[in-house]
């Protein structure tokens, strides 16, 4: 009895429901994968910034890792090119909203203080 419910073809609403719950499972996974990548981004953060900038101002410099990457990326084929002005021109444009983010609060801070004083120069001037 039972193979011959498993050989019936399912309908519509069931294809529905099971492609539903597949679609769900998939997305529990994902998302476990995003957050384990996220919580790795937090914990390692200022390592990964740091080996970053350190990049950037010394591309000649290589690692441990960078060199095991080279030797595997040799074998696979795939050149290595080392970093050009439009590759630095593009990480400085991907650093450009974060340092926005970084600049604006003193930038904020300095025109306030700067129009304080002008207001209070005006209104409050010595008549000779």
């Amino acid at each position: 009895m039972q193979q011959q419910i498993q050989n019936k073809p399912l309908t519509p609403l069931e294809k529905l429901i099971f492609d539903k719950e597949q679609i769900r499972r998939q997305c529990v996974v994902q998302e476990q994968k995003l957050n384990d990548d996220f919580s790795y981004i937090q914990e390692n953060a200022g390592s990964l910034l740091i080996s970053g900038f350190t990049t950037l101002l010394f591309p000649n410099t290589k690692s441990k890792k960078t060199e095991s990457s080279d030797a595997i990326a040799a074998t696979n084929d795939h050149p290595v090119t080392p970093m050009g002005f439009s590759d630095y021109l593009s990480i400085a444009q991907g650093l450009l909203p974060v340092a926005w983010d970084v600049a604006r609060p003193f930038l904020l801070t300095w025109g306030i203080r700067k129009a304080q004083s002008w207001f209070t120069n005006l209104l409050f001037k010595k008549k000779k």
